[in-house]
């Protein structure tokens, strides 16, 4: 072999014997990205409630203020004790009841209102359910009530069902204590003076029976005469006639009927008697 050609192949050889091994130093280099991308794992995804596991969630009820006192159950409760007085039936109600004597009764909207001379107690009943107690209670003058979840309760005389709270409001500025008690599409709110006597509130509406209804004779023709009476009476006396008529509607099952109307012209105090109710 010439010279001229030992000095050009001797470097061939040597470049051809170096390029297997850059190929090895590449695949070496690829090996571990694959082994890595191999072993990569995916995070499982959270099981799903099963609906058992769903249906073990309870949600309860709504707890009781402890800062109200617990009374209607107590005061209400197939209690049939209701006091004597003065009958009263809102228009639409489907039960009456009956106040003290002595309390004042007036209308305030579509509400009934009565109260003792002192002011220390209060009462507003009209027709309706759950949905009228706020419009009840603010015809008595209440305001920023909270109420403890409704209890079922027999109600009255005729053994009612109905719904009964406890409730604090206040009543010019000052926290009274209050009770409502819904059923026969009457609802009455009641409250009283912190420190003060309750007994003639829950005396009113434990006396709470059905409205009988009937035609009364001579009675419905009185209660007719009173609430047109009322419309154009002095506004210091259409209260008594309204409250009169009330107390009509709640008379007409008496069986004496003379004895109901002198209880009617009783009720009118200075306000004159239609010729109906005579």
């Amino acid at each position: 072999m010439s010279l001229s050609r030992s000095i050009w192949f001797v470097p061939l050889m040597l470049t051809l014997a170096a390029c297997p091994k850059e190929k090895d130093t590449e695949e070496e280099e690829e090996a571990p990205k694959k082994k890595a991308t191999t072993t990569e794992t995916t995070a499982a995804p959270a099981p799903t409630p099963t609906a058992k596991e769903t249906a073990a969630v309870k949600i309860d009820q709504p707890a009781a203020n402890p800062s109200i006192e617990a009374k209607v159950k107590a005061e209400l409760d197939n209690k049939t004790d209701g006091i004597t007085g003065t009958a009263v039936a809102p228009s639409g109600a489907k039960a009456t009841f009956q106040v003290a004597k002595d309390w004042q009764g007036s209308k305030q909207g579509d509400f009934n209102v009565a109260a003792p001379a002192d002011k220390k107690a209060i009462i507003s009943a009209g027709a309706g359910g759950a949905e009228k107690v706020e419009a009840a209670a603010t015809a008595a003058g209440l305001t920023e009530c909270k109420w403890n979840p409704n209890e079922a309760i027999t109600w009255g005389k005729d053994k009612i069902a109905a719904q009964g709270a406890d409730g604090l409001c206040k009543k010019d500025g000052a926290e009274v204590k209050a009770a409502m008690v819904t059923g026969e599409n009457l609802v009455i709110v009641g409250s009283w003076q912190v420190g003060t006597d309750s007994s003639n509130v829950f005396g009113a509406m434990r006396s709470a029976a059905k409205a009988t209804g009937g035609g009364g004779g001579g009675i419905a023709a009185c209660c007719q005469a009173l609430r047109q009476n009322a419309k154009s009476a002095p506004p210091q006396q259409q209260g008594a006639y309204l409250l009169a008529a009330g107390a009509c509607d709640a008379a007409r099952n008496n069986p004496n009927t003379a004895q109901a109307l002198a209880g009617v012209r009783a009720m009118l105090a200075g306000a004159g008697a239609p010729a109906a109710c005579k």
